[in-house]
């Protein structure tokens, strides 16, 4: 399974997701620090999910980074999240 799919399944399992975006943006970074080139090394995610309601944007990529932290111990160098509720998601 590639890493795309395994990010993607580890948020399904641990977020009530109403939308889940993950795209691989690794080529992007090519030459930049954790680049590894034919890894999959940096991400952009986007999720709108009620379980991240109450909860501060610190608070949010906290919660998103601990589902996602075995993923950090490989050769995954970056995410950059986009993390909204479904009320924030209609506001915008």
């Amino acid at each position: 399974m590639n890493r795309k799919a395994k990010i993607t399944n580890i948020l399904n399992e641990n977020l009530d997701l109403y939308r889940c975006y993950v795209s691989d943006v690794s080529e992007s970074h090519k030459g930049h620090s954790g680049y590894v080139k034919g890894e999959e090394t940096h991400f952009e995610v986007f999720i709108i999910s009620n379980d991240f309601e109450n909860k501060t944007r610190l608070e949010r990529h906290k919660m998103v980074n601990n589902f996602l932290k075995n993923e950090f111990l490989g050769s995954l160098h970056s995410i950059t999240y986009k993390l909204m509720t479904i009320s924030e998601s209609k506001k915008n």
